[in-house]
């Protein structure tokens, strides 16, 4: 293993993984080193489908060959710290390293809103982490009765694999309806009709107010004092932005997330960011849009990637379209752009 590297990639879920192939691809004259804190890393997508679909975690592995193929080095580890002046990081098992280049491709930490009983046995959130997600498909197999905090993408799409084991699932959600951040009303009703025909209870402007029991979760307690039997509490509510190693390192950040230019690079011209750690701008209207995705993070890190490489002709990224797709029960669901209450705000 060598001190110095032309391009170092801290991260490797979807981002990460794009960027080192990417740029390997383009130069293979290029040393590129890729960190990531974790030995197995999830296919996000795959991930809601861990309940029936998918048999075991382990079929659902972002696999190594690739990179190494290619010639890309592999170090199992956290990047701690970012030393602009000097070029340099070091990492929680003390190593330190030389850049030329740097990509910040931290991804994203699912959030847990603040309400008695999240530490209790039995409650999840939808990580990556091999272990969890382990864990996680052991308990929701095993579990009777299992309630869903949120009704976005991954929670329905968790509901309705779950339905395909005949469990009794709740999902709630805060807004009128599943989906609605991202769907049409008259889709989101589609999709919700096709849920209930499978067995799954949706109770809609209703919030979560606290997860009961004692050591394990026993039930959860609604906004409009009614309690629900539950084995498993899975919460998706969202995620937010690993953004602390670029705040330590002094990069300028959005409103959420790192900001970026058009070509994918922070306020430091060596260091870029890509996935769900950098912000994303509208196509549409330019504002900052959550549009936290695998396919907008490998678009993003093929550009960075192609930039960095230098090719003739700079790429730049004009915008976030938004494309969501997902089956529901045997039924496609997709969208581009803004939904129509998106627009008339």
């Amino acid at each position: 293993m060598k001190d110095a590297y032309d391009v170092i990639v801290v991260g490797g879920g979807a981002a990460g993984y794009t960027a080192a192939l990417t740029l390997k691809t383009l130069r293979n004259d290029l040393d590129v080193l890729l960190i990531r804190a974790d030995e197995r890393v999830q296919v996000p997508c795959a991930i809601p489908y861990l309940a029936a679909t998918l048999e075991t975690c382990d079929k659902n592995i972002l696999p190594d060959e690739p990179l190494k193929k290619l010639g890309v080095e592999i170090v199992v580890d956290e990047v701690l710290d970012i030393n602009r002046e000097a070029k340099t990081i070091e990492t929680a098992k003390g190593l330190k390293f030389r850049y030329g280049k740097l990509i910040l491709s931290t991804g994203s930490t699912p959030f847990t809103p603040p309400m008695e009983g999240t530490n209790l046995k039995g409650v999840y959130t939808i990580t990556k982490k091999w272990e969890i997600l382990q864990e996680l498909q052991k308990a929701v197999r095993e579990a009777k009765k299992i309630v869903i905090i949120g009704g976005g993408f991954i929670g329905v799409e968790l509901a309705d694999d779950l339905s395909n084991l005949k469990k009794d699932v709740t999902i709630v959600e805060i807004l009128p309806h599943c989906l609605l951040l991202n769907l049409d009303e008259e889709f989101a009703i589609k999709a919700e009709e096709i849920l209930k025909t499978k067995g799954v209870k949706i109770m809609t402007n209703c919030k979560v107010e606290a997860i009961l029991g004692k050591e394990k979760v026993e039930a959860v307690k609604l906004s409009d004092g009614k309690t629900i039997p539950a084995d498993v509490v899975v919460v998706a509510v969202g995620v937010r932005p690993n953004i602390s190693l670029a705040e330590k390192a002094g990069l300028k950040i959005g409103e959420r997330s790192i900001a970026v230019d058009e070509y994918m690079r922070t306020s430091d011209p060596n260091i870029y960011a890509i996935g769900d750690c950098a912000e994303k701008r509208s196509f549409f209207i330019g504002t900052p849009t959550p549009a936290l995705l695998a396919s907008v993070a490998a678009f993003e890190a093929r550009v960075a990637a192609a930039n960095i490489a230098g090719l003739r002709l700079p790429r730049t990224v004009l915008g976030v379209v938004g494309v969501f797709l997902t089956n529901i029960g045997g039924e496609a669901f997709g969208a581009a752009g803004l939904t129509e209450s998106t627009a008339k705000r």
